[in-house]
């Protein structure tokens, strides 16, 4: 029944949301981008994922070191931002320089990519390591930056945040970040149970839900 919840909760997000996932260092957030990527294959989603610093094959390999399948993952379309480290389908690659990102230029080239294409899922991995990197005036003008793309109906932007490295280096331009989301997801582990939360949403019928799945049937779905 909690797989259900949580289906029904990315059901429930519109084109056009930038959605948070704000998590934090100790849980695991590779099984929500699994459990994502799982989820789309069924529904016959497109995925692209942005993979921002190597992220994405953080993710993987933690993943294969739980004992879990990450052919699907492998097989997503990506967008290679910064880093050395290739998985996946490359569709582009841009460089960070300075760990500033040309969002004009990535515009161009996911608009690019996506002609055709509509409701896509949109994982953007290690958006937070860019923030880490940034000063205070380039951390605001980063939010600036995300909240152009915020209505875009070719798809939903899922950014996966840690939230203590936020909090810590960067307090305000994470609180404005929460604010230009259209939805807020925290991702937690206890135990043997992960627990989605929906703390905001633009559809009042997700929002508030609280879902609580072992970690066993995520591994397993």
């Amino acid at each position: 029944m909690s797989r259900e919840q949580l289906e029904k909760i990315f059901s429930g997000i519109r084109p056009g949301e930038t959605v948070l996932i704000e998590y934090k260092p100790s849980s695991s957030p590779e099984l929500l981008l699994y459990f994502m990527v799982r989820y789309c294959s069924r529904k016959g989603v497109e995925v692209i994922i942005d993979d921002l610093a190597d992220t994405l094959i953080e993710f993987i390999t933690r993943l294969k070191l739980k004992g879990i399948s990450t052919q699907e993952i492998e097989e997503a379309k990506v967008m290679k931002i910064g880093g050395y480290r290739s998985i996946g389908k490359i569709v582009s690659t841009i460089e960070l320089d300075r760990y500033t990102l040309d969002f004009k230029y990535y515009g161009r080239v996911y608009d690019k990519w996506r002609a055709g294409r509509d409701n896509i899922f949109n994982p953007v991995l290690g958006m937070h390591k860019v923030f880490l990197m940034s000063d205070h005036s380039e951390a605001i003008r980063l939010v600036r930056n995300i909240s152009t793309f915020v209505g875009n109906v070719s798809r939903i932007a899922f950014y996966f945040i840690n939230r203590e490295t936020m909090e810590m280096k960067t307090p305000d331009a994470f609180s404005l970040l929460e604010e230009i989301s259209t939805t807020i997801l925290t991702w937690d582990r206890k135990c043997d149970n992960a627990i989605v939360r929906v703390v905001k949403s633009a559809n009042e019928d997700i929002c508030g839900s609280i879902v609580e799945i072992p970690i066993e049937d995520m591994m397993k779905y």
